[in-house]
């Protein structure tokens, strides 16, 4: 667990984050990448987002050299098959104290990308460029209704064979007890 301390004006602003992740995303959501000069920690809460719910973003900047980062440009975007679904490439936004936190709600399934774009003012003052992978999924509960959907939508027609098979068998049947009814008068 780490804990920071920032006096920003005249207010006490506290950031504590557990960040124990690695290379790619684990159990809870975590990620790591080192780019130039830089160390990014991503965290995603909940760990695996679910659509219409909320999803935090929660980063974490440090310096390799373990320079202390007061204010570092930053930019996010967030991208599906190619398309941006939120952007902000050319307004940087200024990450204090190593920490930038922010929400987004994911309105459709599958696989997104997440770039972050560092202006490295303290280094190269080149732009340097991360993607994090973020798989978003249905709940549940709505896979679970969606699946009942589809067979009784997909499937109809098994429903229409088999009432049909009920229906010749009736029938069949009925025939054989009126033949058995007639041999037996």
């Amino acid at each position: 667990m780490i804990i920071y301390f920032s006096p920003l004006d005249d207010e006490q602003l506290t950031f504590a984050h557990s960040f124990f992740g690695g290379n790619d995303a684990s159990l809870n959501g975590t990620q790591t990448q080192s780019i130039g000069n830089y160390v990014v920690d991503l965290l995603v809460n909940p760990s695996k987002p679910m659509i219409g719910k909320d999803t935090s973003f929660l980063f974490r900047l440090t310096s390799k050299a373990g320079d202390e980062l007061i204010e570092l440009p930053v930019s996010f975007s967030i991208f599906k098959d190619g398309k941006p679904v939120f952007s902000n490439p050319n307004n940087f936004t200024l990450v204090r104290q190593g920490h930038y936190d922010f929400n987004y709600t994911f309105n459709e399934p599958g696989k997104y990308i997440l770039f972050v774009d560092i202006k490295d003012i303290f280094y190269t003052l080149n732009i340097l460029n991360s993607e994090f992978e973020v798989n978003v999924q249905v709940p549940i509960a709505k896979r679970i209704y969606d699946l009942i959907q589809a067979f009784v939508l997909n499937y109809y027609y098994i429903y229409i064979i088999l009432g049909a098979l009920i229906g010749i068998s009736f029938i069949v049947n009925s025939k054989r007890r009126k033949d058995v009814k007639k041999m037996s008068e």
